[in-house]
């Protein structure tokens, strides 16, 4: 169940779950995931996740959590992506690839 609303929001906010990893894609590993979100906690990570226009990020299925308040203990230093990054601050055009990634995929472990 968590695994289904994990996929659908992030779905909504962009991402996508991909079968295998990408050639020329910038690949990490997340801690665990959030399922009211979508989103992807990475504590290990370099300059390549922001400056990639492609990244995708390894979850293990087990470690999907409901809710953000589920992992507020687990978080120390690092960050949460949740799709791939967008602004529409400049005369309200959506622009993607803003600051991080203009794809997002995950593979589950």
């Amino acid at each position: 169940m968590l695994e289904k609303q994990f996929i659908e929001n992030l779905k909504i906010s962009g991402g996508e779950i991909l079968k295998n990893i990408p050639d020329n894609w910038y690949h990490t590993k997340a801690e665990f995931g959030v399922s009211e979100n979508g989103s992807v906690f990475i504590s290990s990570y370099t300059k390549e996740l922001f400056l990639s226009e492609n990244v995708v990020v390894s979850l293990e299925k087990n470690k999907i959590y409901e809710k953000m308040s589920d992992v507020m203990d687990k978080v120390e230093t690092g960050v949460f992506v949740c799709g791939p990054s967008k602004t529409a601050d400049v005369e309200s055009f959506l622009v993607l690839g803003a600051h991080g990634p203009m794809r997002l995929g995950i593979i589950f472990e």
